[in-house]
């Protein structure tokens, strides 16, 4: 190599950049890191080599450009210092060999994140997100930031690609060990957050097209009902050591309340004298103001044990599930039902919200309307759902059908 050329490649060296060890560097300022292009000789030929940072692998790395094509030493040379020149340009205006695309467009994907963070707590705040939705949410991106920390070093939005979310669905459903239903949850959240990234400018298309969900047909539901026979240990159970837990599954049994929305309710829901519950609109998962039917049974044990005793302000659910001024997290239901499950040894197919579909399996079975149940349950489709709303809208009392009802908790 002649020292003309030498002397170029020893003083273009020295310019920030040019340390290939360099780890640590994040944002887009990192993949403009480079190392200035060296033509190199050895007994296998000529090679021009460079050191630029390599977004996937979080460091520098070393590029070799091969010229034994060029023949002749001179010509190599020759050629080897416009190819130098061409190269010297392009990374110093941001282009990078490891990288699809010019760095200018490069969007940080830790910046996009807490952007998109940004939104959905303007949406909880503004009412259009649920408490559990903006929840849901905040835990696909914490399970997300997890897998990147872990497995996928991620620093651009254009890394997040169709890759990526196939990746890690995997991670959520393989080694996260969750089930299908899970799974197609978070391609679901996958999905609308791709979305927000197409609005906002930062990808082209989402990612998601074309992934699809674990057909339903494919896996068990994994919450079973329970046997009658069980609930009546359960029932047994919880009056003995976890009384203010026992209205919860009343609640859940007989009147199928979410958990989330027994967290909600106060006193002043309840109308004993009518037999009856109102689930405000604010306060329900369908945004519609709702009334059901209380059995005897729920009301005399909310008797019983105090609930209708306490201010008409008061959650019924608070501190240990007694009345009280703080709304709880639905998790304590989780939590006490776990303490239940292990008591009694139940399967864990067995969830807290089993209580519900056992529950209106047991009063179809027990002969009751079937208008009445879809009525009581609140879960049917939106087009029917709207059909008994009307018929119920007025209700001045709870239906007899209903109040008089026993079953097996």
């Amino acid at each position: 190599m002649s020292k003309k050329m030498c002397s170029e490649n020893s003083s273009t060296s020295k310019k920030s950049g040019n340390n290939p060890n360099l780890t640590n560097q994040s944002g887009v300022q990192a993949a403009r890191q480079f190392d200035f292009p060296r033509y190199r000789e050895n007994a296998a030929g000529g090679y021009i080599e460079f050191y630029a940072y390599d977004p996937e692998k979080g460091k520098m790395r070393r590029k070799r450009i091969k010229l034994n094509r060029i023949k002749g030493i001179t010509n190599r040379r020759t050629y080897a210092r416009r190819v130098i020149k061409r190269l010297t340009e392009q990374l110093n205006n941001g282009w990078n060999p490891w990288i699809a695309k010019d760095t200018g467009d490069l969007i940080v994907f830790e910046e996009a994140i807490k952007r998109y963070e940004a939104h959905i707590e303007k949406m909880l705040a503004s009412g259009y997100f649920r408490k559990e939705t903006y929840d849901g949410y905040k835990s696909y991106v914490k399970i997300m930031r997890e897998y990147i920390s872990k497995k996928r070093p991620t620093y651009y939005v254009y890394q997040f690609d169709r890759k990526f979310c196939v990746d890690f669905l995997d991670y959520v459903f393989i080694e996260r060990n969750n089930g299908a239903q899970t799974r197609n949850n978070y391609l679901n959240f996958l999905r609308v957050f791709s979305g927000f990234l197409v609005d906002k400018g930062y990808l082209k298309s989402k990612p998601t097209d074309g992934i699809s969900p674990i057909s339903k047909r494919l896996y068990k539901k994994e919450r079973e009902c329970i046997p009658l026979e069980v609930v009546g240990r359960i029932a047994d159970y919880c009056r003995e050591k976890e009384p203010d837990f026992l209205f919860a599954c009343y609640l859940l049994y007989y009147c199928f309340i979410r958990p989330v929305e027994m967290t909600r309710l106060k006193v002043c829901h309840f109308n004993l004298k009518a037999c009856t519950l109102t689930i405000p609109g604010e306060l329900s998962k369908n945004k519609t103001t709702q009334t059901i039917t209380l059995p005897k049974k729920v009301i005399q044990y909310g008797i019983e044990i105090g609930i209708f005793s306490a201010p008409i302000d008061d959650f019924i659910f608070s501190y240990r599930l007694k009345p009280g001024r703080e709304e709880i997290d639905p998790k304590h239901f989780r939590d006490h039902w776990d303490n239940v499950r292990r008591a009694l040894n139940l399967k864990k197919e067995w969830k807290f919200y089993s209580l519900k579909d056992t529950g209106i399996t047991e009063m179809c079975d027990r002969k009751v309307a079937p208008r009445h149940v879809k009525d009581q349950a609140r879960h049917s489709s939106l087009a029917i759902t709207d059909i008994y709303l009307q018929k119920s809208a007025n209700k001045a009392s709870g239906n007899r059908d209903i109040i008089g009802y026993d079953g097996a908790l």
